[in-house]
């Protein structure tokens, strides 16, 4: 039985990792959350360096999957501290106490890490954040690199999946564009690649399988789907799968964002594939089933 920490666990990745590795018939799930920590969830914050010591002390997890983050540029680039505490700080405590008990830990990051200038880019391609976030995540991924303890970064793109709250997901929340037919600028300019949380659950579930069987993971990993598009044109996607008039929307070609974005930050992920772990969920169904899966999306949609 191999035994998982998730963080982050009440989050939109968070949710539907615990709800793979539950799944698994060998993984005995040890979820963790603080604001919005419900019965089954261990409340933990991941600020404190006692609550996060004895945690991991009593609980022994084999594996540490870090999903809790900062994940919103805007309010990264407000509260920068915050951001820290998350995405870099809370990072540091828990790869020590990792190290110290011996855990394998998996950190999530991002594409943001990179300007967007060059893509694709692939595991080895040089780092270069435009906005705070993606810097703070920057700082986290060399935490846990510089431990030295064959932890490993998994970096994402744009999510989606089923949410609880549109506002989770940078994807699911163009919904309310959609459905307000007044007009709606929408960026046509920074090119994305939306991810199903689900995909990307079953390849974290394939990467600790391979690493509790005995496989050297290390260091970085790219996932990501194959589907590269604006908002405007997920939107489009969108509007014409559930037959709603996209004629309000309007695309713009330039940044309007308060923190800065990059423009493609598109994702190589050779070393994944190279262990047969890829994506195999199409924007058009994903987007569908995440749709099917959010009440609020639903009753939205019923109005």
């Amino acid at each position: 039985m191999v035994k998982v920490m998730v963080t982050g666990a009440t989050g939109l990745l968070g949710r539907a990792v615990v709800a793979e590795l539950e799944a698994q018939p060998d993984v005995e799930v040890l979820a963790c959350g603080y604001s919005r920590a419900v019965q089954g969830v261990h409340r933990l914050d991941l600020t404190l360096s006692s609550q996060v010591t004895a945690f991991i002390e009593t609980h022994q997890p084999d594996v540490i999957v870090h999903c809790a983050a900062e994940r919103r540029p805007d309010i990264s680039e407000q509260n920068p501290a915050a951001a820290l505490a998350l995405n870099a700080d809370a990072t540091r405590l828990l790869t020590l106490a990792a190290s110290q008990c011996g855990a394998w830990l998996l950190y999530v990051s991002t594409d943001y890490v990179f300007d967007g200038t060059a893509p694709p880019y692939n595991e080895h391609s040089a780092t270069n954040p435009v906005n705070f976030y993606g810097d703070s995540k920057r700082q986290g991924e060399m935490i846990v690199t510089e431990a030295k303890q064959g932890f490993a970064v998994l970096r994402l793109p744009i999510l989606y999946g089923a949410v609880e709250t549109l506002q989770e997901s940078a994807v699911m929340v163009l919904l309310n564009q959609l459905l307000d037919e007044n007009e709606q600028f929408v960026d046509d300019w920074a090119v994305r690649s939306p991810t199903s949380t689900e995909d990307i659950a079953s390849a974290i579930a394939k990467m600790i399988s391979l690493k509790t069987t005995g496989a050297h993971l290390a260091g970085h990993y790219h996932f990501s789907a194959s589907d590269t598009m604006s908002k405007y044109q997920m939107l489009l996607t969108m509007g014409g799968l559930l037959g709603l008039n996209t004629e309000h929307l309007k695309p713009v070609t330039s940044p309007t964002d308060s923190a800065k974005r990059p423009h493609d930050c598109s994702l190589s992920c050779e070393r994944l594939a190279s262990l047969s772990i890829q994506s195999n969920v199409v924007f058009n169904s994903g987007i569908k089933k995440a749709l099917q899966q959010s009440p609020v999306a639903m009753s939205l949609l019923k109005k």
